[in-house]
């Protein structure tokens, strides 16, 4: 595995390179598991909170399916009261392994014209804990049937296509 903090910076410039484009980032997970890397988009509507809990419930099993051990998570997001779009826009990359916990983001700015600020390393306790309790423990048990489950919602025809990273 790359120097997961590496990762994250090319996930960021990666996030920042969609908005300088004009275009949304939809929140990407990228999963560092033995033999493969795997990028899963996970578009979901805000407005309907029980897409973004089935979103954070099947992940994590995919990665304990594919016996992750790390994953980055790049995401655009409003920094300010929660829900509300009066805060500044940033673009956040999280990453999480078994020995590390951290964050990055870029706030942007649009007036005068695009500008993106230097990167701001977070420290652990300013992010949310539920991400690093996303990567499952080397405890974790997928049966045959949630494996076969998995594999079909992860197909490249499923609801969360997982494509080898390239």
């Amino acid at each position: 595995m790359n120097n997961l903090r590496d990762l994250m910076l090319e996930d960021l410039a990666r996030g920042l390179a969609m908005v300088r484009d004009g275009h949304e980032i939809v929140p990407t997970w990228r999963i560092i598991a033995p033999g493969d890397d795997y990028v899963i988009l996970t578009r979901f509507d805000p407005d309907k909170p029980e897409q973004r809990e089935r979103m954070l419930t099947l992940v994590p099993r995919f990665m304990a399916w594919k016996m992750a051990t790390a994953f980055a998570l790049t995401t655009e997001t409003w920094l300010g009261p929660e829900r509300t779009r009066s805060g500044e826009e940033a673009v956040l990359a999280i990453g999480v392994s078994r020995t590390q916990r951290m964050g990055v983001l870029r706030r942007i700015r649009r007036t005068p014209g695009l500008i993106f600020m230097a990167p701001e390393w977070l420290q652990p306790e300013s992010i949310d804990a539920q991400y690093f309790r996303l990567l499952p423990s080397g405890q974790s048990v997928v049966t045959d049937e949630e494996a076969a489950m998995l594999a079909a919602i992860f197909d490249e025809n499923g609801e969360l296509p997982a494509r080898p990273w390239s």
